[in-house]
């Protein structure tokens, strides 16, 4: 067997054989007792990277990968978790620096500056200045993608001339007022530092920022370089050790393209790999399972990543709020907690997730009470006739299918005819954003841990693409509208609970769960950091 299977020579393993046959299928000798040398970190994950361009929407492979091979002005700070050794996770409001060492506000907080690390330099050799971070979020505001959504609704930035660069290492933004988001902004990983010269070369009259050459080609200066992409075998990153924070432990990455879960399970055991990483990843069922597995440790901590019904208001019979409270107190969640998460997430008693700031334990009346959703149904006009609807899930999300099992059995007591559909990734996606879904099963992960940033993504009627409920109430956008830029944070968090109220009492949402982040791994890697956005850096990571 060559040393590289392709996906569906992967896919033909046997059962019988599968702990030899999927390791020579990942290029990795049967007999190994670890993954690979010390000094390379082999990891399992279930994605591919659609392209690694900074500013736009990307899938979960090319997050990851653009997460450790660039730069953002600023960082968020990690702080070490009581009780849970080796791990590192993030604070709401605590910045490190980035690219850049330093930063200040000036005129009333309208203006963020930036002071510009010295010395830093791209592959190329030349020098990271003003001029290069100018070019960062000139690109992001004018290019396609997500940072040209973000710069206006946060900062308030609409023209480049906002964008100032006053010396060679000293760049401000010039804000029209105040933004509390304005620091999260920059620690974003869409906000990555391109070589401006590196990206000007493959820029075409078509593709004025050289959007496709970034889909497979890479122009920062992260800890790490992208070596290898070969789409459905493996990614390979290589560390620079001319990195301004120094040469990171792990010489080599390789992330190994391993679709199916129970394979994942395998290599875990077997040690043929470190660690598995993705979204899902792991279903808590496995993760479970690995309790106690010599050789490895489970790593878990709350994040606010939330999941949930997700019923189409613009669509019959979802357009009744009466519909949507019934669902709410059809939801079997005490049983699909234990059941579906085994431990690993927490009950939603919010949209807003329990560590974001505002999060009100106490707004939410819904609980399991089958009678009181037939009433509800009953006062709908619905009920006596089984109304026959879709209920669509990912596949290999094996939490949202277990789940989606619960919920169509309550569902048809009280006179619904459920079937569950499941589609790919990519095709859920393309039929949620179109809306036409008419009951699904929703997931979401604010990368900013702050409750309007989250709100307006998921409730206002203007977030087309990310308002998958189609949810619209005048009162609710003008809330958000109202507080986005609001920096008395008393009045804020008032706002705040009056969306909760809100948004629960239209029942916008299905309730659900919280996710935990978890992670499984060899028992004796440290350094593991768990920032807003989820995403690995591989850079603190080492062996104990």
């Amino acid at each position: 067997m060559s040393k590289y299977s392709d996906r569906r020579d992967f896919l033909k393993l046997t059962a019988a054989s599968a702990g030899a046959l999927t390791l020579a299928g990942l290029g990795l000798a049967p007999g190994l007792a670890t993954a690979q040398d010390k000094r390379t970190l082999t990891v399992a994950w279930d994605t591919d990277i659609d392209t690694l361009d900074p500013a736009s929407f990307k899938s979960i492979g090319g997050y990851t990968v653009q997460a450790n091979i660039y730069d953002s002005p600023l960082m968020w700070k990690v702080q070490p978790v009581a009780g849970k050794p080796g791990l590192l996770q993030s604070k709401p409001g605590e910045m490190d620096g980035g690219i850049a060492e330093s930063w200040a506000f000036e005129k009333n907080n309208a203006t963020l500056v930036l002071k510009i690390r010295k010395g830093v330099k791209f592959p190329s050799g030349k020098p990271v200045n003003a001029t290069s971070v100018k070019y960062l979020f000139d690109r992001g505001l004018q290019s396609p993608g997500y940072m040209r959504i973000l710069f206006p609704r946060l900062l308030r930035v609409t023209k480049p001339d906002q964008f100032e660069v006053r010396d060679e290492y000293t760049f401000a933004i010039n804000m029209p007022a105040p933004s509390p988001m304005a620091l999260d902004t920059m620690a974003l990983i869409n906000n990555a530092l391109l070589d401006p010269d590196e990206v000007k070369a493959h820029v075409t009259a078509e593709d004025p920022w050289a959007t496709n050459w970034l889909k497979r080609n890479t122009a920062g200066l992260g800890p790490y370089q992208l070596v290898k992409n070969e789409p459905g075998v493996e990614i390979v990153l290589e560390a620079r050790k001319d990195h301004w924070r120094g040469a990171p432990y792990f010489e080599r990455v390789v992330f190994k393209f391993v679709p199916n879960e129970a394979d994942r399970v395998l290599l875990l055991k077997r040690k043929a790999i470190d660690m598995v990483v993705g979204r899902p990843g792991l279903s808590p069922r496995n993760v479970k399972a690995l309790e106690g597995e010599a050789g490895l440790k489970i790593v878990s901590v709350p994040d606010t990543t939330c999941h949930w019904v997700c019923m189409n208001s613009q669509k019959a019979p979802f357009n009744n709020v009466k519909v949507r409270q019934a669902i709410n107190y059809a939801i079997p969640i005490q049983a699909i907690i234990p059941n579906v998460l085994f431990g690993y997430g927490s009950e939603m008693k919010s949209p807003v997730p329990n560590l974001t700031p505002g999060h009100d334990a106490t707004a939410s009346p819904y609980k399991y009470d089958i009678e009181k959703a037939k009433s509800l149904m009953r006062e709908a006009g619905l009920g006596s006739t089984p109304v026959p609807i879709e209920l669509a899930v990912r596949v290999g999300w094996l939490p949202h299918e277990q789940a989606a099992v619960w919920i169509q059995t309550e569902l048809e007591k009280i006179g619904f005819k459920v079937s569950i559909v499941k589609e790919t990734d990519a095709t859920f996606r393309q039929v949620a954003s179109k809306g036409d879904h008419q009951l699904s099963i929703e997931s979401w992960q604010s990368w900013i841990n702050d409750p309007i940033y989250h709100l307006f993504f998921n409730f206002h009627s203007t977030a087309k693409g990310t308002n998958t409920a189609f949810y619209s109430n005048p009162a609710v956008d003008k809330l958000i509208d109202d507080n986005m830029h609001e920096t008395d944070n008393t009045k804020r968090l008032a706002a705040v609970k009056q969306l909760q109220k809100i948004i629960i009492d239209d029942a916008a949402w299905g309730h659900l769960w919280y996710d935990n982040w978890t992670r499984v791994m060899r028992a004796d890697l440290v350094g593991i950091e768990k920032r807003w956005d989820t995403f690995e850096r591989y850079f603190n990571m080492k062996l104990a």
